[in-house]
Parts: structure tokens; sequence; C-alpha cells
């Protein structure tokens, strides 16, 4: 577990203890005032999907901007509770829950809050079933629908009818409707992405005809994400988008959606600069969680980020770079994936002004269970 040098709130944010999670306070209401500005305006509404950055404090300020449809979304059992715990009364469980421990402790929270979660196999929903009504409760099941990206799911048409007819059917669950999630598509023009999203989507919408041409209610047709907020939650048919990314983003997502900005980087100290071409700082693997990609320096020209060992980050330097960044000076790395990096920490060192406001607990940090 992380064990912060807790620093005077006022500190300056380059007088961090380093290496730092910095979360731009200022940068990320910017980010959630503009989608949730599209959601308040539009039929549909957002889920926020929290697992991205764990934090119960950013999913109230993404509750408050409104636009919303009252509830989050979760990855796991585990963060579920975390969430429920902080005060949150409606989570979507956006995977499948199949171990009977796990469905028991999802019935537990089912006791306080507005549970829902995916299915995609009717073993999994005569578990779920038999359990809810062990312990007397009902759990809200979405039908989850393959949407391209191969993953979970079962087959649109058909087979996510019979779904449906066998959670509705089940005691204890309640059919609440549809699920997909096509992946985070990386088209080279805003035109293509509308193209793509459609396509995809466009099956899930069908299905849900003919869940309805079938006698079965769906009230819930939960589906996309940051990449497409825009487009899914301009569909008709569409009830919800699940869109985490927004609030904090990363060096990767902005690249395709340039309205928002990275509002959470890594503060890091230059350690050593051995040789004129290199400097070394503190931020290694643990720190940064560079599998999907190396972050990026911001404001530290003629020096680029490009290897990480354990402990250490490697700084390639030229021109004018090759004269500065001396031991103790500060650099600011751009997360490439920011999931993988927020999961290094427990906490934000949330900055208003480039001052410290406070250390926001990452309190569902390593919750997979």
């Amino acid at each position: 577990m992380e064990r912060p040098i807790y620093q005077s709130i006022g500190t300056l944010a380059l007088e961090l203890d380093t290496p730092a999670l910095v979360l731009d306070l200022a940068a990320m209401q910017q980010n959630i005032e503009t989608l949730h500005g599209f959601f308040r305006q539009s039929p549909a509404r957002v889920r926020p999907h929290v697992s991205c950055h764990q934090c119960p404090n950013i999913a109230r300020r993404q509750m408050a901007a409104g636009g919303t449809c009252g509830g989050i979304a979760v990855a796991s059992v585990g963060e579920a509770q975390v969430f429920s715990d902080a005060g949150f009364t409606d989570i979507l469980v956006a995977n499948q829950v199949v171990t009977p421990p796990k469905i028991r402790r999802l019935c537990a929270l089912a006791r306080t809050s507005r549970i829902s979660v995916a299915v995609d196999h009717p073993a999994n929903v005569s578990l779920l079933s038999a359990i809810a009504r062990d312990t007397d409760v009902t759990l809200r099941v979405l039908v989850e629908v393959e949407a391209g990206l191969g993953r979970c799911g079962v087959a649109p048409g058909s087979d996510a009818v019979g779904l449906a007819r066998s959670v509705a059917g089940s005691p204890n669950l309640f059919f609440q409707g549809l699920m997909a999630y096509e992946g985070t598509l990386r088209c080279q023009t805003q035109g293509e992405l509308e193209a793509e999203t459609r396509r995809r989507l466009q099956p899930v919408l069908e299905t849900r005809e003919l869940i309805e041409a079938a006698g079965l209610s769906v009230a819930t047709v939960s589906v996309g994400g940051t990449h497409n907020y825009d487009i899914a939650g301009a569909m008709p048919g569409v009830t919800e988008v699940q869109a985490g990314s927004y609030a904090l983003m990363d060096y990767n997502y902005c690249r395709y959606r340039p309205e928002f900005r990275p509002a959470a980087k890594i503060l890091t100290s230059v350690l050593s600069h051995p040789i004129p071409s290199r400097a070394v700082v503190d931020a290694g693997h643990k720190a940064v969680g560079p599998d999907l990609g190396v972050p990026v320096l911001e404001g530290a020209g003629g020096a680029t980020a490009t290897r990480f060992s354990a402990e250490h980050g490697i700084l390639d330097l030229e021109n004018q770079a090759a004269d500065g960044l001396t031991p103790n000076e500060k650099v600011w790395l751009v997360p490439f994936d920011l999931a993988l990096a927020v999961n290094q920490y427990d906490y934000f060192r949330a900055v208003q002004n480039n001052r410290l406001a406070g250390f926001w607990p990452i309190a569902a940090r390593g919750r997979f269970d």
C-alpha cells in the first residue's frame, strides 16, 4: 500500500514528493462538463464507468454534473462494494458474475442498493436466480450482446431473445434490458467512427425490437464509451452510455477525442543525468504502468521517455535538453493508458491553481474480486 508523505494543503504542485499521481481539478471539471453537457441535452444519459479512476470523490463530481441515468458502472463486485460503502445506490456490474461466493456478495449489496449485472449464458442465469431467491433479494439483469469486440456477449437476434426470456422467467431476477460494448474503436476520422459505431450497435437495437415483439419490456440499452459518446448517445433506442475515461483522459485517448485534455499526470524527479544524452527519473514501471505504451513528457522540449525498468524511467535527450534536467528537477509524464497508471497508486494528489487541495483516495484500487 502506498504511504504518501502528507504535505500541507497549499503546497505548490512542483514541491510534491515524487513520484506522485497529480489530479488537476480544473482540467477534470472541464472534461466532465464537456461530456455531461452533451447528455444534459440528449435523450440518452451517461452512466459513468468508474473503474478507470476508482475514486468516489471523482464519481461524486460526475454524478453532480447532471445528464446521468442516476447510477454508475463498475467492473467487479469488489468495486461495487467500495462504491456502495461510499454511498452510491445504483450500481451496474458491467460484467458477468459467475462464482457462488461473488453472487452472494452481489446479493448482499442488493439489500441496500439497486444492483444490476450482465449475463450471457443460461447457466449463469440459473445460479443468479437460485442465490437471489435464497437470500430474498431481486437482481436486475442485462443481457450482454456481442457487438464486435470478440469478448463476452451472446449473439444478437434469437439467441439474445431466448436469454432474455430465461431471465424474465427466473425467480428473483428482473429483466432490465441489454448491454453491449463494441470496443474502443480507433478510426481515423469522425465519419469512420460514426459508421463503425452504427454498424456494430444496430444489431443490438434490432435485438431490442425483437425482444419487445416477444412481449418483454426493454427499459435499458447500455452501450458505448468515451470514444463514441456523442454518436452512441444520439442513436434512437440507446438509453445510456457507459463512458469512463473522459473525466481524466490519457495521452492515447486524447489523440482521438481532442475536446478533452489529460487531467491526471505523474510528477517525477530527475535522479541522474550521467551523460549529455540521458537523464533518469524516479518513476519506473511500478509508477507509470507502461504496458500498452510509454508515457509522454510534457513541457520538456528535446526530451523523450523511451524505456522503463522497475524503479527508473529513462529519458533520451537532445539539443537544449542535454544541458538541463539536472538532479531534483521535476518532470511531468502524461500516462499513455491511464487505467494502468492509476492502479499503481492509493491516492490522487488533487491540485487546484497549482497548489495541493487534498489527498483523494483511490478506494477501489486492486479490487478485482
